[in-house]
């Protein structure tokens, strides 16, 4: 496969920014594509049916772009369909997950609370992962209807995200916090505030280091030259103008959380 090829990136909105900002840091030289489902988003209550169609679609104009990987920066599009890109396809595909795992050993038997889709955490795929770890300690499943919206809105950083997470986090006391959401990773200064002294973790950090461990064992990591990003979406219009302003967003925000990581 062709090493200069682009890495494809999807999610259903602007959430898997904050995955292609961290694989921009970890691999500049790379050439990546974005799509961004906007016209079916939100995923989080839509059916199973319903996302698995988007994120096909999706798959099939990244393929036709030539990809040589495949990431779907999108918790409930794993959840949905990434058994049947794995079928589709002969390039690698890597998925998201709550980072239960990570957490719940950080957390050292504290307590846990995922915030995350309805679909999200009623698919087999989140419920086989929490079975797994529940009796490590306390896990705090937290639906969160809406908040992908809110951040696809631009209201990240404002008094409408502040009221929401306010009513969300009501009476929760947690010890570490995961965020079930590519999108939520926006929001990452506002949780901060509800949850001081929590360690607050995202699967986008995991994802992008498996990006690079594939590429490199499977030869396909891009000799040099400058990396390019390429942005499609299947509503161009109500997305392309709004999305260089996510884009230095979410590189501020990353560099707040590596900062606070250090």
């Amino acid at each position: 496969m062709n090493r200069e090829a682009p890495i494809g990136l999807f999610d259903s909105g602007v959430g898997g920014i904050s995955v292609l900002g961290r694989l921009i840091n970890l691999l500049p030289r790379e050439n990546y594509i974005y799509y961004a489902d906007t016209a079916r988003f939100p995923y989080g209550d839509k059916s199973c049916a319903e996302v698995k169609a988007g994120v096909l679609k999706a798959a099939a104009a990244m393929a036709e772009r030539g990809v040589k990987m495949l990431v779907v920066a999108c918790n409930t599009a794993t959840a949905a369909a990434i058994e049947d890109l794995r079928a589709k396809y002969d390039f690698p595909v890597l998925g998201i997950e709550p980072a239960l795992k990570p957490a719940v050993e950080t957390a050292a038997g504290k307590s846990v609370a995922i915030i995350a889709t309805s679909l999200t955490l009623k698919e087999e795929k989140f419920r086989r992962l929490f079975e797994a770890y529940r009796e490590k300690g306390e896990i705090i499943n937290l639906k969160a209807p809406g908040l992908a919206d809110l951040v696809e809105s631009g209201h990240y950083r404002d008094e409408m995200a502040r009221a929401y997470l306010s009513e969300l986090f009501a009476g929760v006391k947690a010890d570490t916090v995961v965020l079930g959401c590519t999108h939520y990773l926006f929001l990452w200064e506002l949780i901060r505030e509800f949850f001081p002294g929590a360690e607050i973790i995202d699967g986008g950090e995991g994802l992008a280091r498996n990006v690079c461990r594939t590429l490199e064992e499977q030869g396909l990591l891009k000799d040099g030259g400058e990396g390019s990003i390429t942005v499609l979406s299947s509503d161009e219009a109500l997305f392309l103008p709004r999305f260089d302003g996510f884009f230095q967003d979410i590189l501020s925000i990353l560099a707040l959380v590596s900062h606070k990581m250090t």
